[in-house]
């Protein structure tokens, strides 16, 4: 069975929709099977697309997500989860206050990856440059969080 990977921002349109579709990118071929990625946002927003700077940064770095479509988080899909990354403090307080047994499964992405307490800034309405910060501060998380997960996969 596949670990299960939840990553959680607002409005499922920049932020976490960006971490899904990299992430996906990451994991390596053979072992594609064994992570199962989405996402989803606490604005509770259904089918809407990623913003276009969105889709053009992480298009540029290999990962294509112009076909997503944001969802809302839901206690099911935080039931599904068996890692749930959120993006800031406030994204985690929202995940606890939703389900109180999610609690020890849910992390903030920096702190999952190396242990720090920092926020991932929404660039919604911003420049491209403002994306491309953010991609980078997802590369860097997801990078450091890739063998935690694959070696978590391996338990499943």
């Amino acid at each position: 069975m596949a670990l299960s990977v939840l990553f959680v921002c607002t409005g499922n349109s920049c932020r976490s929709a960006m971490a899904e579709g990299m992430l996906r990118q990451m994991i390596p071929e053979d072992r594609r099977e064994d992570i199962d990625v989405c996402s989803a946002g606490t604005a509770n927003l259904d089918g809407m697309p990623a913003t276009d700077h969105a889709i053009a940064v992480t298009r540029d770095h290999g990962a294509d997500i112009a076909a997503h479509r944001s969802r809302g988080l839901t206690r099911l899909s935080m039931e599904q989860a068996d890692i749930i990354l959120v993006m800031t403090e406030i994204h985690h307080e929202f995940v606890n206050d939703l389900d109180p047994a999610a609690a020890d499964r849910t992390f903030l992405l920096s702190g999952f990856a190396d242990g720090s307490d920092v926020d991932v800034p929404d660039p919604i309405g911003g420049p491209v440059e403002e994306y491309k910060a953010v991609f980078d501060m997802l590369d860097g998380y997801l990078r450091s969080s890739l063998p935690k997960l694959l070696e978590l996969a391996g338990k499943t």
